[in-house]
């Protein structure tokens, strides 16, 4: 080795110093940064596993609060739906108690235009009896006797108008 220039002392040394500077290197500088990696490696993978915890959890609530929403419009649907029945149910009570109402007062009317018809028949038949006596009288020139007459004519009248009477 002496030809090539390399002292075998010196190369010892050397070696040496080699080994002494990787030792001093793998405890100062190698074993730290092995060790950060490693804990930087283990805080990305708990983190990973946070999102993915935390991911799932969104996924829970989310499918939660849709049911909650589906479950909030079918409640409101059912209400609508009881809310316009209730309403058509007033709707046809009002309608109902108006037609009552309407038929009362139209059966009123008729009752009132009945008695309105009985009083102007029963007051024309007063008025024809009398022109009947006050004719017959003129006719035969003489009084007949007047409750006679009357009884005459209001059988006539009933006999004749007896629909109308």
């Amino acid at each position: 080795m002496k030809p090539l220039g390399i002292l075998p002392w010196n190369l010892a040394i050397q070696i040496l110093h080699f080994l002494l500077l990787m030792v001093i290197l793998n405890r100062l500088v190698y074993k730290p940064i092995l060790r950060m990696l490693e804990q930087r490696k283990d805080r990305i993978r708990q983190a990973l596993e946070e999102a993915s915890r935390v991911k799932e959890e969104a996924a829970g609530e989310r499918a939660r609060l849709e049911a909650q929403i589906a479950e909030e419009r079918r409640t409101s649907q059912e209400r609508l739906r009881e809310a316009v029945a209730r309403s058509e149910e007033a709707a046809e009570r009002r309608l109902g108690e108006a037609k009552a109402e309407a038929e009362k007062i139209l059966a009123a009317a008729r009752a009132d235009a009945e008695q309105t018809r009985a009083q102007a028949l029963s007051g024309l038949q007063g008025q024809m009896a009398d022109l009947a006596l006050a004719a017959a009288a003129k006719v035969l020139g003489e009084g007949i006797d007047e409750n006679k007459h009357r009884s005459l004519v209001d059988r006539f009248l009933k006999e004749q108008l007896g629909e109308l009477a």
